[in-house]
């Protein structure tokens, strides 16, 4: 859609910032490249970088799809024995996926709904620092550069080693400073994404 507007002389969000947005390796290159607070991380193409990735992330961590949403594929590692198999378990779930009314799901084996994943988008896996703590979400809205308005809910606990959410409360019960902090850090990584306008929903921990 960014490239159809920028084509066609249509407001809309600069590819560029889509791009960033939509891959996890390259929004935590864009929010370094800021002096924004970003796990390690380090993206794996090939079996062969798993031991490496290991080595320079470190552990607890969380092996995750580059490009993915509700928590398909990710899940916490402990130590070095587990990350080769939580690695290609999760290549073999990848591989299942496919996009369907916009969305990326399982794909069912008795349908030929949806296109295969692969053929749509990056489907390496990242692997980063894992982060401990309650998660919040950021809603934010942005028009002419500024924000309008953000709102931070609270998450629940996640059932690990996966990461499906649980619960969530809004408005959320954090002291007012910690909200303008988390609110102050998420306006800050839309903008370092290269957005201006839009509504977004920031994932903190």
């Amino acid at each position: 859609v960014a490239r159809l507007c920028e084509r066609l002389g249509l407001p809309g969000h600069r590819p560029a910032a889509v791009d960033s947005a939509r891959n996890k390796h390259a929004t935590r290159a864009a929010l370094k490249a800021a002096n924004l607070p970003t796990p390690k991380n380090y993206l794996i193409k090939t079996t062969a970088e798993v031991a490496e990735a290991g080595e320079r992330v470190g552990f607890p961590a969380v092996l995750k799809p580059a490009s993915g949403a509700a928590s398909l594929g990710v899940k916490k590692v402990l130590n070095a024995s587990e990350l080769v198999e939580t690695y290609e378990e999760i290549v073999a779930e990848l591989k299942t996926l496919v996009v369907t009314s916009g969305a990326l799901v399982k794909g069912d084996p008795t349908s030929n709904a949806g296109v295969d994943a692969s053929n749509v988008i990056d489907l390496s896996v990242i692997m980063e620092q894992y982060l401990d703590g309650p998660e919040v979400d950021v809603d934010v809205v942005m028009s002419g550069g500024e924000y309008q308005y953000a709102a931070v809910a609270d998450n629940g606990p996640t059932m690990e080693p996966y990461f499906n959410e649980t619960w969530a409360v809004c408005p959320s019960l954090l002291p007012k400073d910690h909200q303008r902090q988390l609110k102050e850090l998420a306006i800050a990584s839309v903008k370092a994404l290269g957005f201006t306008s839009g509504v977004f929903h920031v994932e903190c921990k």
